[in-house]
């Protein structure tokens, strides 16, 4: 073999290591969420308001986190945006760090904002009798996982009754 070959061999060597060790060392933080087979779920356990203000309302919102899997879930942060009943409501962000362990559930505090036309849709939507049943939910959000370099979305429904 030439020097020049062996070079080469040894610089494709390495980059594959790296790689490796990267993805599949479990002491890599969230590397091994690469290959996971389900998503956590999360849900809202409850709603409630803290300030009211003319433009501006503050509600304490508690997500549930599911973690259905065999790895603990270290979270670093997360964004979401809650509708009611197909109308948007509110809006928040969390750098709040917990850790799901594996096969567990764990809920959150955080707050949410709604502006003065959101909370206006909505109570215009229940004086017309929409909500006489249920309220029906759509969660959506980004969950910062680890070094806040890997984002699990999630996208859940539900009903309020």
């Amino acid at each position: 073999m030439t020097k020049r070959l062996e070079t080469m061999i040894r610089k494709v060597t390495a980059t594959c290591l790296f790689w490796v060790a990267l993805f599949v060392n479990p002491l890599s933080g969230c590397a091994p969420l690469f290959w996971m087979t389900q998503k956590p779920h999360v849900d809202i356990a409850g709603i409630v308001p803290m300030e009211i203000r003319l433009l501006e309302q503050t509600f304490l919102i508690e997500l549930r986190i599911q973690n259905p899997t065999e790895m603990d879930l270290d979270i670093a942060g997360l964004t979401f945006e809650l509708e009611i009943n197909g109308q948007p409501f509110a809006r928040g962000v969390s750098n709040k760090s917990v850790k799901v362990k594996r096969l567990s559930t764990e809920i959150i505090q955080l707050k949410a904002y709604t502006g003065l036309a959101d909370l206006l849709r909505q109570i215009s939507e229940a004086r017309k009798g929409s909500y006489a049943t249920d309220f029906t939910y759509h969660l959506k959000g980004v969950l910062y996982v680890g070094s806040s370099f890997l984002r699990i979305p999630f996208d859940e429904t539900g009903k309020f009754k």
